[in-house]
């Protein structure tokens, strides 16, 4: 019989008066991978934080019980839970970027970090993780983020603890990588019969890999069958009405150090549909979508409506970045944090659209919420008060007050749980179906792109490997 590991009854968890777990139950035994999954905002974090013991100062907390290694985890003195925390809890963070010390390079962590030191031992944990040994002698600002994300592994594994507990640890690493590393942590949870929880808004990867799946819903956590992924009916036009928004030909993008990013693309970009663009990290899809946007030069030729993009750009600039409006995977850093959604959103009706009267702007902006179904208690917020989900539709609906032909979206939904995004797809459906515009979609969700998209484009090192219509 597997041994319990960890295990916690009628777990209560509250922000004042908001409740955000109650009466929770849970246990995982030893080399189980239980993976958490629910919206953003839902309390997965909170549940964590709860099991660590690790809570916010305003978060008030109970448990009738709570073990760990048939421990009471309620009672343990704060001395001896951080031996154990050191010794038997490996922990993997969202971004290794902003959880590895930027001063030390990667072996002086590693060493920091073991029960005892041992060169031999630091060598075979990077081994584990496919690194080569010269990443110990690197800064983390030297590697990339998948390799970063593997000495985040490497350390949570390095001292063989028994259990290890991952907190959206592939949100920012695109698909291949995101399987590759969730592959990689559940090889080693088997390996060493690690008992692993996985809070993800990845619901395929979860389905995929781990031996159960929980939602977290209503304070609780319930099993649940995986669903397909929707189908969104964005315009699909027959391939005979199809005009053309950019055409590309033998374009090229280089660094100054004459690395090349784009090589001899050459491509169609139809106007009134979906153009979905996909590949790895690296691959060219950001470089490709600020050449359309405007934002850096390229080489060779972009026609937009037959006419060159750069001559376009010489003679009328302010009007080409009216015409196609850029949407930021980040959507928070895009607007001033010093002003309210409200005042974000009146400056392209007021700058761009030249509408002096305020209330008119006002009207226009609550009209616009209304028929989006957005919430318009959001206009008295500022950005850092709404979700990623809720900014980023907000930043659409700002997008669309400079009423442009293009809208061309990078990696808009790469860090919202499937309900949020499902939620900024619904958004840009519906902007679609009034507008007719065209929309060029930047993702690395593959499946995403095949539900909303009518031409797939996919890049590979800078090339074009394949169209899909």
């Amino acid at each position: 019989m597997e041994k319990t590991i960890f295990e916690v009854k009628q777990l209560n968890a509250s922000y004042g008066q908001e409740v955000i777990l109650k009466n929770l139950d849970f246990s995982i035994k030893e080399g189980e991978v239980i993976g958490i999954i629910g919206e953003s905002g839902i309390g997965k974090s909170t549940f964590l934080e709860c099991l660590l013991g690790n809570i916010h100062q305003k978060v008030m907390m109970n448990a009738s019980e709570m073990k760990f290694l048939e421990e009471n985890w309620l009672t343990l003195s704060s001395k001896k839970r951080r031996e154990y925390l050191r010794q038997d809890i490996g922990i993997i963070f969202q971004n290794g970027q902003h959880s590895i010390d930027p001063l030390f390079t990667i072996g002086q962590q590693l060493e920091e970090i073991m029960l005892e030191a041992n060169p031999q031992k630091i060598i075979e944990a990077l081994k584990m993780v496919q690194l080569e040994e010269k990443v110990l002698q690197l800064y983390p600002h030297e590697l990339s983020g998948g390799m970063l994300q593997r000495v985040m592994i490497a350390m949570a594994f390095i001292n063989y603890p028994k259990l290890i507990i991952a907190d959206e640890p592939f949100s920012a690493l695109d698909v291949p990588l995101q399987m590759e590393m969730m592959q990689l942590i559940v090889h080693l949870a088997k390996q060493y019969r690690t008992a692993t929880i996985m809070v993800t808004h990845q619901r395929e990867l979860a389905y995929k890999f781990c031996t159960k799946v929980l939602t977290l819903e209503e304070g609780k956590l319930v099993a649940q069958k995986e669903d397909s992924h929707k189908k969104f009916n964005f315009n699909r036009l027959s391939n005979e009405k199809k005009e053309v928004f950019f055409q590309l030909k033998h374009v090229t993008s280089h660094y100054k150090d004459e690395n090349v990013i784009l090589k001899n693309l050459t491509l169609d970009i139809p106007k009134y549909e979906v153009t979905g663009i996909i590949g790895h990290s690296g691959a060219g899809k950001t470089t490709l979508a600020r050449i359309l946007s405007g934002f850096i030069p390229y080489e060779g030729h972009i026609l937009i409506e037959g006419k060159e993009l750069r001559e376009v750009l010489a003679q009328e600039k302010q009007s080409y970045y009216r015409r196609v409006q850029y949407l930021f995977q980040n959507s928070l850093l895009s607007f001033n944090p010093n002003q309210t959604i409200l005042k974000s959103l009146e400056e392209p009706l007021r700058f761009i659209r030249k509408i002096k009267d305020r209330s008119e702007r006002i009207r226009m902006i609550q009209e616009l919420f209304t028929n989006l179904e957005l919430e318009l208690d959001w206009l008295e917020k500022y950005p850092h008060q709404l979700s990623g989900g809720q900014c980023q539709r907000c930043a659409i609906a700002r997008a669309i007050f400079a009423q442009p032909e293009c809208l061309i979206c990078d990696e808009i939904t790469s860090s919202l749980d499937d309900a949020n995004q499902e939620k900024v797809i619904q958004v840009l459906q519906k902007v679609q179906e009034e507008t007719n515009m065209t929309i060029v979609f930047i993702s690395h969700n593959q499946s995403l792109i095949e539900a909303i998209c009518s031409t797939v484009v996919a890049l590979k090192e800078g090339q074009l490997i394949e169209t899909l219509i």
